[in-house]
């Protein structure tokens, strides 16, 4: 898969399009994709992602916490079959294009897009004026093929970025995850703490997640942890940990069947089962107290082995 950071860069040789935020990479997106490499391969054309950094909305003002760092969007890209992507820089020069001149002197002088794919809430050119009707009206004055993917359901559920968000912050990750097609996670290297864990009995891997990072509401949950290649199960607590106030948010994590050193490494933290909400405790002999209830509850779930039925 190459990577490209201006479309000014990308040889115009033809490819499938399909553009997007991708925020999450949830089943509507995968459908999305799927649908731009089948095209791509029946034309024997490369399919090409376009997506912006930063998220439009982030441009604009908007608080939006983001569920896929830019790296595990590649990542996920990258599995799904994308032979290009662009990563473009919103400018204020681009969001500034009205829909017709963004799809002439982008889409197709640029990019050579011989067919497009988008999602059926799509919207382009300025102020999002440009929606998926107009779209297809572009595309056929200028004798391009376009698909519009309709949403994809969970129940009664439309699956997209805003409800994967509403979920997590719900602390319902296992929704989000029916959604996402995966587990959530956060991925980081792990830092030293104030070795509060260690001391209760408890020793923990410490994350920071960055500013704008979405994540679960406060609390614990049964986790799966990966590092160099082995994955462990673990109880870790998200949040600002009230008991002890004055902290910056971090992500606790206390591995079940693993002992040594882990500072420094890399550690990808998958949230499987909520536990229980934050709490702040008396003290530290209270907080000791909850987590050997904790570790138990994730050991009886475990052996119950109702999270590998997921």
């Amino acid at each position: 898969m190459k990577i490209y950071f201006d479309y000014n860069d990308v040889p115009a040789q033809g490819a499938v399009i399909t553009l997007g935020n991708f925020d999450g990479f949830h089943l509507g997106h995968q459908r999305i994709l799927s649908e731009t490499v089948g095209v791509g391969s029946a034309l024997g054309l490369p399919a090409l992602v376009m997506t912006f950094q930063p998220h439009p909305r982030r441009f604009f003002g908007g608080d939006l916490p983001l569920i896929t760092p830019l790296g595990q969007k590649l990542a996920l890209l990258k599995r799904a079959g994308a032979d290009l992507v662009l990563v473009q820089a919103f400018t204020r020069t681009l969001a500034d294009l009205a829909p017709e001149v963004f799809f002439r002197e982008v889409l197709v002088r640029a990019l050579g897009g011989r067919h497009l794919v988008v999602g059926w809430d799509y919207s382009f050119g300025r102020g999002g004026a440009g929606d998926t009707a107009f779209l297809q009206e572009l595309a056929a004055r200028h004798r391009l093929g376009c698909d519009i993917i309709p949403p994809v359901r969970w129940g009664q559920e439309t699956v997209s970025s805003s409800a994967v968000r509403r979920f997590l912050a719900e602390g319902q990750v296992k929704k989000a995850a029916a959604l996402l097609g995966r587990a959530f996670s956060l991925k980081g290297r792990v830092l030293p703490g104030a070795g509060r864990g260690k001391s209760l009995g408890f020793p923990t891997a410490n994350l920071y997640p960055p500013g704008g990072q979405a994540l679960p509401a406060y609390g614990v949950y049964l986790v799966r942890a990966c590092t160099r290649g082995r994955s462990h199960w673990g109880v870790a607590n998200i949040g600002r940990h009230p008991t002890f106030p004055g902290g910056e948010v971090s992500l606790e994590v206390h591995l079940l069947d693993f002992s040594g050193d882990l500072y420094g490494r890399l550690l990808q933290v998958s949230f499987l089962k909520g536990l229980r909400g934050e709490r702040k405790f008396s003290g530290p002999a209270a907080l000791a107290l909850q987590l050997v209830r904790d570790v138990e509850l994730a050991k009886t779930l475990l052996a119950r082995d109702s999270v590998l039925k997921l």
